[in-house]
């Protein structure tokens, strides 16, 4: 089959999986309500987790991370695709979260998915980064840790894979990854960040 293809039948698989809001079905199923009716009225994990269920955001955000964990997995094991085939399998899923085919692509921020994509490719430092980023979160924060813990675990997990002897093909996947998740989040940064780093920019 000709290489392109593959990468577009990776890219849209990864798509269609990551279009599934667990966070809109979750609320729907357990409250009666839409999410995007609700605190935030982000349809993503965080939401539910500050807004309405410790529980059921933690579950949401674990389901957000398997629907690109799973198709990867899959895909790998029984296909026998490229690295940077399974990547955009990824990646696809991340943009499917954000821009979701079945919800009018009003979606969520990508960060749970995004780890799931972590956790397939570089689970040591993604391990790692759950370790050390609550710690330094709440030393170096008092306010807005909930804001700043997916920040922290995007960037401690891509940084820690960079010293890594991992293939170019990782390391690329996880500097996209890592800046689309990025870009995605910084609306959800404290207002004054945002001002700091776009006079930066």
């Amino acid at each position: 089959m000709n290489m392109y293809l593959i990468y577009l039948i990776c890219l849209l698989t990864g798509y269609l999986a990551g279009s599934i809001l667990f966070a809109h079905l979750i609320t729907k199923l357990i409250k009666g309500k839409d999410i995007r009716d609700i605190g935030n009225k982000n349809p993503g994990a965080q939401n539910i987790y500050l807004y309405l269920n410790k529980y059921w955001g933690v579950l949401t955000g674990l389901l957000d991370a398997l629907k690109a964990f799973i198709p990867i997995l899959i895909a790998d094991h029984f296909f026998n695709l490229s690295t940077f085939s399974l990547g955009l399998i990824g990646i696809g899923a991340m943009i499917g979260h954000v821009y979701p085919l079945f919800f009018n692509f009003k979606g969520g921020r990508g960060g749970a998915t995004i780890m799931g994509i972590y956790l397939f490719f570089i689970p040591y430092e993604l391990l790692v980064s759950f370790i050390i980023t609550p710690l330094l979160v709440f030393i170096l924060f008092k306010k807005d840790r909930g804001v700043w813990i997916p920040f922290g675990l995007l960037i401690i997990s891509a940084s820690i894979s960079m010293f890594f002897n991992h293939s170019a093909d990782v390391k690329i996947i996880i500097c996209a990854t890592v800046f689309l998740g990025l870009s995605y989040n910084l609306s959800n940064l404290p207002l004054k960040v945002r001002m700091m780093l776009r006079k930066k920019l």
